[in-house]
């Protein structure tokens, strides 16, 4: 494959430049938007010759409270939650 070495560096670069983030489809699309044209399974193949492989970033997800929360809670009702006598 010595025709696509151009094309590699460029598919590296572009790689490169968006963290390896950038998978196949927004790839193709940088490399037509460049003047290269190229289809998804062409730049499937060379990505997968050269081991390029887009990271999946997992969005994060808070899964506990803070201690502090029953501090931040307020009384907005009023209410007497404990009384010394019953109300009559």
């Amino acid at each position: 494959m010595i025709k696509n070495i151009g094309l590699i560096v460029f598919l590296r670069k572009i790689h490169k430049e968006s963290y390896e983030i950038y998978g196949l489809q927004k790839i193709t699309e940088l490399l037509n938007k460049k003047g290269k044209k190229v289809s998804q399974k062409y730049v499937y193949s060379i990505m997968k010759e050269n081991n390029i492989k887009a990271k999946y970033i997992k969005p994060y997800i808070q899964t506990t409270v803070s201690h502090d929360f029953s501090d931040k809670l307020k009384n907005l009702l009023n209410r007497h939650y404990n009384p010394t006598k019953p109300k009559i």
